[in-house]
């Protein structure tokens, strides 16, 4: 993986990109993936990332209707840093003809999860695809 992610011979690469550096290597960032087993009588979960300040009360996020999706977070596409085509190799087939280079990403400072439609759409076991998939191409 540390080779993927710091030596990277493609064309598009740049050395500045956000998932090269090293804190983002650590195994805890892969933690919130294993939110509904860690959690598992609960239907919703807030992640904060350790460096948010709250300055009022969450409370509302609790009975926001994600009609139907895993995941509220906060959009964060006015930045070209954070759309797809940044964080993704386009280079590879799979990747190129799933994911739209241009969609935006999101921060994930703050994010409320639905663990039951996590749980209903079996996010976990996507998550184990993909990192499987890199895997594969990586050995």
């Amino acid at each position: 993986m540390i080779d993927y992610y710091f030596r990277s011979h493609r064309t598009s690469s740049d050395s500045n990109l956000k998932y090269r550096n090293p804190k983002y290597l650590s195994i805890l960032n892969h933690l919130r993936f294993y939110l509904p087993e860690i959690f598992p009588k609960l239907n919703k979960v807030l992640f904060v990332d350790d460096d948010i300040v709250v300055q009022k009360d969450l409370a509302a996020l609790w009975f926001l209707d994600l009609k139907g999706n895993v995941n509220g977070a906060v959009e964060t596409c006015g930045e070209s840093f954070h759309r797809f085509d940044r964080y993704l190799n386009f280079s590879n087939p799979l990747i190129s003809k799933t994911f739209d280079p241009h969609a935006c990403g999101w921060a994930y400072g703050m994010n409320i999860f639905d663990l039951d439609q996590w749980r209903r759409q079996n996010i976990t076991q996507v998550y184990h695809k993909w990192q499987k998939l890199v895997s594969d191409k990586l050995n």
